[in-house]
């Protein structure tokens, strides 16, 4: 089983605003809304979440094939690595 995803500790604040999540980077005062699928993943990798776990959330909520849900969570994870947004 793999381990475990989750955001970083510290650097940004987030809000949910109906289906969407806010996020501001404090370093860099850049802002970004995320889409509604964006949002689920973001709030599951609060609490920690593996990629099987994530896919399986968007499958739940959206409709969507599982070969999309796997995509979008791994584009999604991949900008988050980018950002330095993922933890260890």
């Amino acid at each position: 089983m793999r381990a475990a995803l989750r955001l970083r500790r510290g650097g940004f604040s987030w809000r949910k605003v109906g289906d969407r999540v806010v996020v501001l980077e404090l370093e860099t005062s850049r802002y970004f809304s995320l889409n509604p699928s964006a949002s689920a993943i973001w709030i599951a990798l609060q609490d920690g979440a593996t990629i099987e776990e994530l896919v399986a959330g968007l499958l739940e909520v959206f409709e969507v094939t599982t070969e999309q849900a796997t995509a979008d969570v791994e584009s999604f994870l991949a900008q988050l690595r980018a950002r330095g947004l993922l933890g260890n």
